[in-house]
């Protein structure tokens, strides 16, 4: 008996063949019989499925990872440097000695 097998030419689709454990196999091949589906429909879904989770996924990723370099960046720009002022001394003619020793002079 000569078999002919179609060939799906189609661009859109690409055949795939893969190894799987045999109890693995087996286990999906009951499944996708209980739930009268193909294995390849089921495989399609599963994969749809998983990349959608993946986006979602890689895109949490990428707002913590920003979340996380705000943070950050708010404090670790470098802190103002507050350069303190040398004390000013009062000279003899800005002040009289008298006045400097009894408290009378605000220097503000």
């Amino acid at each position: 008996m000569n078999q002919t097998h179609s060939v799906n030419l189609s661009t859109n689709h690409k055949l795939i063949n893969f190894n799987v454990p045999n109890y693995l196999i087996n286990n999906f091949d009951n499944l996708v019989k209980f739930k009268r589906v193909s294995r390849t429909s089921m495989l399609v879904r599963l994969i749809e499925t998983y990349i959608r989770e993946e986006l979602l996924q890689m895109k949490k990723d990428n707002e913590l990872s920003e979340s996380f370099k705000r943070i950050k960046d708010k404090f670790d720009k470098p802190k103002t440097v507050i350069k303190k002022e040398e004390p000013m001394i009062p000279y003899s003619d800005d002040v009289s000695s008298e006045e400097f020793w009894n408290g009378r002079v605000d220097y503000d």
